[in-house]
């Protein structure tokens, strides 16, 4: 059970606005506004594809810790992507040990990604997928239920779509 009672779902809500992380931060709702309004901007606007921050996501969840956000979506297997892959060793490096990003690595990053997308890059890893995951954490959120994290990848799916 989580720390904080979660709010109630709403009825207008799909899988990403009434998943239990955003419940338990709507007992705040202006901090949940603002938390939803970057999420949103990050995840499905800019320039990076919504598929790979998906895979950052995926992949820092169990690092982290949080057992709701690992529940959502197993992280891939190799991917023959490299800029996902590149994205993804990043975000758990970031994850692991923020200390070791240094200029070296921004010069790997620059290969595959301009300036733009990493600074969309870093923002995606630091302040939604780890701070989202560390809130889960901290909050106690347990893992979803296979119908929720099925509603929530398909939510994904069809906003991955719409944007193609």
């Amino acid at each position: 059970m989580p720390r904080i009672e979660p709010a109630p779902a709403s009825p207008e809500g799909d899988a990403v606005s009434n998943s239990l992380l955003a419940r338990v931060m709507g007992r705040n709702p202006e901090i949940l506004k603002a938390f939803a309004r970057l999420d949103t901007t990050i995840r499905f606007k800019g320039r990076l594809p919504i598929e790979l921050k998906e895979a950052v996501r995926r992949a820092t969840a169990g690092g982290i810790g949080c057992e709701y956000c690992a529940s959502l979506g197993a992280p891939k297997d190799a991917d023959d992507d490299r800029r996902e892959s590149l994205a993804v060793a990043f975000a758990q490096l970031v994850a692991e040990d923020p200390k070791s990003v240094d200029d070296a690595l921004f010069a790997v990053l620059r290969e595959e990604f301009d300036d733009e997308e990493i600074v969309e890059l870093v923002a995606w890893t630091c302040l939604v997928a780890i701070a989202g995951q560390m809130f889960g954490v901290v909050m106690g959120l347990e893992a979803a239920g296979e119908d929720e994290a099925a509603e929530y990848q398909a939510v994904l799916s069809a906003l991955s779509v719409s944007r193609s």
